[in-house]
């Protein structure tokens, strides 16, 4: 299928590409992240379940961006979200580079490394919710289609990040 004749607008096929790369980062950044874990558990100190609410986190802040996200994407514009989810993105490298040292500053590591990896989720999850209506309301006559291709990045990214 040629995307020119099935979107609605001539851009529609550079916009779900657009779409397609942002989930497939957001992938790859979510594989990295579940890959350094044990890398930060040794460093810090850190237990399972403080690992386990690392990894917590980034499931939580995702549902947060997706749903939030979601409820706003119409009243304040797509490209206010995709603005808000690129300064989540440099907040959370900020959040996360501030876990330094070793064991002994595990307390103040862990907080970093939480909110760090929740924000960074509330920018894929809000990413994601900018991307959904895009790509559906651009196909509209073939969503379903359009929709698998643009989430197909997801666990693409995954791999490539593990």
């Amino acid at each position: 299928m040629n995307t020119k004749e099935d979107g609605i607008t001539p851009n529609a096929g550079r916009l779900l590409w657009a779409g397609f790369m942002a989930i497939l980062a957001a992938g790859i950044g979510f594989g990295v992240r579940g890959g350094i874990l044990a890398n930060w558990g040794a460093q810090f100190g850190f237990t399972g379940g403080q690992l386990g609410q690392i990894g917590g986190a980034g499931l939580q802040g995702f549902c947060f961006g997706i749903f939030i996200g979601g409820i706003i994407v119409d009243k304040i514009g797509y490209g206010k979200l995709i603005i808000a989810a690129f300064l989540f993105h440099i907040i959370s490298a900020f959040v996360t580079f501030g876990a330094t040292g070793g064991q002994a500053e595990s307390a103040a590591a862990f907080q970093f490394l939480y909110w760090g990896t929740f924000i960074f989720a509330v920018a894929n999850g809000t990413l994601e919710a900018v991307a959904n209506p895009l790509v559906a309301t651009l196909f509209p006559k073939n969503r379903t289609h359009y929709l698998n291709i643009l989430h197909a990045s997801w666990p693409a990214g995954l791999v490539i990040g593990g």
